[in-house]
């Protein structure tokens, strides 16, 4: 028969720790709004097929002085160089299939933050500010992304709902 093992200069509390339950407050509804959660495919159909037909470079002005993105901000976010996108402000026409796609996400998600900011001077400045719940990085920094739009978009969805965790 052995002996029960003892721990070394452990005081008796510290030894009889339990397991703290860790409590994980529950996920909120599906809010992502990048894609129309509709029951009809008829509004995710429209935005494929605007994406496809491409949009105006006004619309591109337009959310650039919406969200107060610079040229070099936002070429990132339409996966193109300062350069092409500064060439395609200068002319009017549309843009391509990827950049329309982009820039789409890019209005849908600027909606969804000032529903949730309230305003939009709040939202531009929340887009631009380091966050610990992104390892540092601010919510902008990650739209060079598809994946980037999503993790946004949820963030915003879980500040909609008061899960801030």
């Amino acid at each position: 028969m052995s002996a029960p093992v003892k721990t070394a200069n452990r005081p008796p509390q510290a030894a009889r720790t339990r397991k703290e339950k860790v409590v994980v407050p529950p996920s909120p509804p599906a809010s992502i709004h990048i894609v129309p959660q509709t029951s009809s495919s008829a509004a995710i159909f429209a935005l494929i097929d605007q994406a496809r037909a491409g949009l105006p470079t006004s619309q591109l002005r337009a959310i650039g002085v919406r969200l107060a993105l610079p040229v070099r901000e936002l070429a990132p976010l339409l996966a193109t160089t300062e350069r092409t996108l500064a060439r395609r402000l200068d002319q009017p026409g549309e843009l391509n299939k990827m950049e329309s796609e982009r820039l789409l996400l890019l209005q849908r998600l600027a909606e969804h933050g000032v529903d949730v900011f309230e305003d939009q001077g709040k939202f531009n400045r929340w887009l631009r500010r380091p966050l610990a719940l992104l390892g540092g990085q601010s919510p902008l920094e990650l739209l060079d992304t598809a994946s980037g739009f999503q993790v946004v978009d949820e963030l915003l969805g879980r500040i909609e709902y008061g899960v801030y965790s």
